[in-house]
């Protein structure tokens, strides 16, 4: 190596320690978020900034989707203190439509049912019922004057035939409700549908 070679390496090993010494690069984690945009996902049953890259606004209920290795990262508020539902595929109606239904109850615990619709307007049994399983990963949820938030997780193909495979990079359709009550049977307040693309990583 001759001198000239010499002081630029020094100079670079300085500029280098520059940079450290001011965390400039960060860790690995923080250098990450810079590069995906986005925030860790942490199920605690609220909405953050930057957690989630796809949102529907639907007037009193909200959904929000983000996809990261392989998995579906699912967040649902609504201006209710009883059950939330989310429903993937299918239809007309709930007919064959792999569907998620949670609530929180007053002491804080979260109910939460993988299940399936073969008819147009149910019954959704879960589906460990139906010989499936219950493919939901983690989940959390909060209850306040505000209403309801459920967070959850799951694989974008399970492999069970009782859940939707759920792509990326085309449009699919999402099924929404909300109900008064605590539990998975009684009547929703409002549903609708709507279509969802989700972008996978890059």
């Amino acid at each position: 190596m001759n001198r000239r070679e010499s002081i630029t390496v020094l100079i670079f090993l300085s500029l280098m320690s520059q940079i450290l010494s001011m965390g400039c690069l960060g860790t690995p984690e923080e250098v990450s978020s810079i590069k995906t945009g986005l925030t860790e996902w942490v199920p605690d049953g609220k909405i953050s900034n930057g957690e989630y890259t796809v949102e529907k606004d639907l007037g009193e209920m909200s959904l929000h989707f983000r996809v990261e290795n392989d998995i579906l990262y699912v967040g649902i508020s609504a201006e209710t203190h009883g059950w939330v539902a989310i429903g993937f595929g299918g239809g007309p109606g709930m007919k064959n439509t792999d569907i998620v239904i949670a609530y929180v109850l007053p002491n804080g615990t979260v109910e939460i049912s993988d299940s399936y619709s073969a008819g147009f307007s149910g019954p959704h049994n879960p589906d460990t019922f139906l010989g499936g399983y219950d493919d939901i990963l983690s989940y959390s949820g909060r209850e306040d004057e505000n209403g309801t938030v459920v967070e959850f997780s799951r694989p974008l193909n399970t492999g069970d035939k009782y859940d939707y495979p759920i792509p990326t990079g085309k449009s699919f359709r999402v099924i929404w409700a909300y109900g008064p009550t605590d539990d998975f049977q009684s009547m929703h307040i409002k549903a609708g549908h709507v279509y969802v693309t989700l972008e996978g990583e890059k």
